[in-house]
């Protein structure tokens, strides 16, 4: 019976083009997907702060007036690529469960950013809404990046 199970695993894994890697390897994909996680956090939570309520006046305006408007042009056209690449790569059926970054989480970093740039200025207006965003993305992520690690057998 084991050995059927078996049999039949390595099997749907051949049909799928399924990857394998090492536990350990596993584990430093993980790491790696959340770094890049808490990268995107530190970086977005330090713009916020830099040009935040309690920024000065004249940084604050000017990061409106100057640099807003692009990033509102810029996240959108990465989360419409980032979307593409994820599109491609399903309709191809590719097993992605072995890169370092995948297109979901590409996806999910860019929803993140387009989200935070659109909605900048009500989260200026009221900054523990971007924080509990923050928070509640951050958490969401590791839970299942780091639950990814189970799912890589050797």
């Amino acid at each position: 019976m084991a050995k059927q199970v078996l049999e039949t695993a390595k099997k749907e894994k051949k049909e799928k083009n399924i990857e394998t890697v090492s536990r350990s390897a596993a584990g430093q994909i993980v790491l790696v997907r959340i770094l890049a996680i808490v990268i995107v956090d530190v970086i977005v939570a330090m713009l916020f702060d830099f040009v935040g309520p309690r920024a000065d006046a004249a940084r604050a305006t000017a990061f409106h007036m100057s640099v807003l408007p692009v990033l509102k042009i810029v996240f959108p056209a990465l989360l419409v690529v980032a979307l593409a690449i994820l599109g491609v790569t399903l309709a191809k059926k590719k097993d992605t469960s072995a890169w370092w970054i995948t297109p979901v989480m590409l996806a999910a970093i860019a929803l993140y950013l387009t989200v935070t740039a659109v909605f900048f200025d009500k989260f200026w207006v009221y900054p523990p809404i971007f924080y509990v965003m923050t928070v509640i993305v951050s958490l969401l992520f590791a839970v299942y990046y780091i639950y990814t690690i189970l799912l890589y057998r050797k």
